[in-house]
């Protein structure tokens, strides 16, 4: 017998919702002065972390990546493993 769990290839694609149903505000959701709207799931999945309000953002990468979901652009995140790009 096998320990490998039985994951489906394709489950990894499959979301509540299709697409962002809600606009957040950018200086209320990540404390960042900016008059800022940008798309948002109002529902998550198990993939979305508890949501941890000691967590500092840092204003101009997390500016960066939220222009790119307004406005449809793609952006690029690197760096070491453990560093934070998926936070």
């Amino acid at each position: 017998m096998s320990d490998i769990p039985n994951i489906q290839p394709d489950s990894r694609d499959n979301t509540i919702l299709a697409a962002p149903d809600i606009e957040l505000d950018v200086r209320e959701c990540f404390g960042i002065d900016i008059d800022m709207k940008v798309p948002a799931f109002s529902v998550a999945d198990e993939r979305v972390p508890d949501r941890d309000d000691t967590y500092v953002f840092d204003p101009d990468t997390t500016l960066a990546i939220l222009a790119g979901f307004a406005f449809n652009r793609r952006v690029m995140v690197q760096g070491y493993h453990g560093t934070g790009k998926s936070t």
